[in-house]
């Protein structure tokens, strides 16, 4: 991509309107967005990418002008995205409507049977271009941006509207843009789903579960002690202490309990002396809290071979019907979707879509394995 492409800077009201003005009819939105998720502790949209009609604008959500303004325009317009979920859930952040419409370049290179369907494989592919992507991990709550860091940007949604050309006309040759259409129906409902905290499990982090009673007490304390020394200094959790680091700190602590914590083979070198004693402190709360008792595992089912039979004959049909069409057998489903299905394959197919877990064209695609 060549240095410096035109673009216009959206953080005041003036440049707002000129934005909302610039807005052509129907014609499609390329959008993307950067967050701040690697160097605060609350991640946060630092900046909305939004190419159109040839025009590229840079949005900051961060500079106080009246963001409300944006969406109402921008709700008739199709988006198009590429790896939709995240993106709109962080524009659901700022304050962004259910879209209308979504068109998933991602979602639509996988239809088609691409094998490298990242951004940058489909710009190289269908553009001729090679992206730069050294601003992938930049801090972009940071003012003033660099040029290096803005030309990033605009390459984000740059080539969307291409892609979506091309793509598009490759799952209408196939007679699969119902299938794409779906799909992107089931990403935009998932995306608005708001995850609620758990305050009981919240702490629970992954590996945790193997660990002794004695250990899990101390993952709790310090996963607590973590989440406010991150919140204190606004960083993110793992610039604190990274998950396998608390894990083996807790693990030795609790089979040393009367070794001073600082004493740990595992200790963090780094720490200030004020966050190494809040960290002694925690510790040694842990240590003085009732063990925590692993969760007990689900019963395992009884084996059902009927069951393991119509697994069998679903991944082989699956497999086939995705040779023939020429994508992953994922695509269609997933292990866990053909388990699902081969245990109740009554119900389970019309729970899944309604749970929105699944879409009505995969089913289409499985269902002669289940009621042949």
């Amino acid at each position: 991509m060549s240095r410096q492409v035109e673009f216009f800077w959206v953080n005041t009201p003036r440049a707002l309107d000129h934005f909302i003005t610039s807005l052509r009819g129907y014609a499609p939105l390329a959008l993307d967005t950067e967050a701040d998720s690697l160097h605060h502790y609350r991640e946060s949209v630092c900046l909305i990418q939004v190419s159109h009609d040839g025009q590229h604008f840079l949005i900051d959500p961060l500079d106080s002008f009246p963001l409300a303004e944006l969406w109402p325009p921008t709700s008739r317009h199709t988006w198009i995205l590429h790896g939709a979920d995240f993106d709109l859930r962080m524009l659901r952040r700022a304050g962004a409507p259910e879209p209308q419409a979504v068109f998933d370049t991602m979602l639509a290179a996988q239809l088609v049977g691409l094998k490298a369907f990242g951004y940058g494989a489909l710009v190289e592919q269908f553009c001729g271009l090679t992206l730069n992507k050294g601003s992938q991990k930049a801090d972009w709550s940071r003012r003033p941006l660099s040029q290096v860091m803005i030309d990033y940007a605009v390459q984000d949604t740059q080539y969307l509207e291409p892609l979506m050309e091309a793509l598009a006309a490759q799952l209408d040759d196939k007679k699969r843009r119902e299938w794409h259409e779906q799909s992107c129906a089931r990403v935009v409902a998932s995306s608005q789903i708001v995850r609620q905290d758990d305050p009981e499990n919240d702490w629970r982090i992954s590996g945790s579960a193997l660990l002794s009673p004695e250990a899990q007490a101390i993952v709790k304390e310090l996963w607590l002690w973590r989440e406010q020394e991150a919140e204190s200094v606004d960083l993110p959790v793992f610039k604190v202490l990274h998950s396998e680091l608390l894990l083996d700190l807790a693990t030795w602590c609790a089979a040393n309990p009367k070794v001073p914590p600082m004493g740990a083979p595992c200790w963090p070198r780094r720490s200030s002396p004020g966050r190494s004693e809040r960290l002694a402190e925690a510790i040694e709360r842990g240590r003085q809290a009732p063990p925590i008792p692993r969760q007990p595992k689900g019963e395992r089912p009884p084996r059902d071979r009927a069951a393991e039979v119509r697994m069998e004959k679903l991944r082989v049909h699956r497999d086939a019907v995705a040779a023939e069409l020429g994508i992953d057998p994922t695509v269609i489903g997933p292990k866990s979707i053909l388990q699902d299905i081969a245990r109740r394959p009554e119900e389970a197919a019309a729970e899944l879509i309604a749970e929105n877990r699944w879409c009505p064209w995969q089913w289409e695609l499985l269902k002669p394995a289940v009621t042949e």
